[in-house]
């Protein structure tokens, strides 16, 4: 019983309070030296100040975000992260030998890219085929000579989240012409 007695005292007084707070009036004054003061007693000459408590919601008032629709915390998670990404393979002025034309390219993201995050390969500027989410890429059928390779980290509306160094290949290849 007097444990019950306690507990009920405790969640009165809780409640009680909260509602004060709610209530609570703030007053707000400058002496002479032009301090500015607030207090919640009033003294001769203070001016109420009023306050909204927007904080303050009731259950009923309370809604739960839809699934599909991102919420203020995702977009701060999604801008939060800070990405870098770096192509590991080929490295930068290195002479490249295919016949086939095939430049391999890898790439490693800082951290690692989730599974709907897409990189998009750029060869002399241009974007090269369609987004992928595989680190690795191959680009087929290129021409030979010197080829400017970047890559690009898309968010899963395409958007920029980061891009790679600009590295130089030299593709050297068989010309079908000069055979006799």
């Amino acid at each position: 019983m007097k444990r019950f007695t306690l507990c009920l005292s405790a969640l009165i007084f809780i409640f009680s309070s909260a509602t004060a707070l709610a209530d609570t009036k703030i007053y707000h004054w400058v002496d002479e030296q032009g301090k500015s003061y607030f207090s919640d007693t009033a003294p001769p000459g203070a001016k109420e100040i009023s306050i909204s408590h927007q904080n303050l919601l009731l259950h009923s008032q309370v809604t739960k975000p839809k699934k599909d629709t991102p919420t203020a915390l995702d977009q701060l998670q999604k801008t939060a992260i800070e990405y870098q990404a770096t192509i590991t393979s080929p490295l930068d002025d290195v002479a490249l030998r295919s016949n086939a034309g095939t430049i391999n390219i890898q790439v490693s993201t800082t951290p690692e890219k989730k599974n709907n995050q897409k990189l998009q390969l750029f060869l002399d500027g241009k974007a090269l085929g369609e987004p992928q989410i595989s680190p690795s890429i191959s680009a087929q059928n290129i021409d030979r000579g010197t080829h400017q390779l970047q890559v690009q980290l898309l968010d899963e509306d395409g958007a920029l989240l980061t891009k790679t160094q600009i590295v130089t290949v030299h593709l050297q290849r068989v010309a079908v012409g000069n055979l006799q």
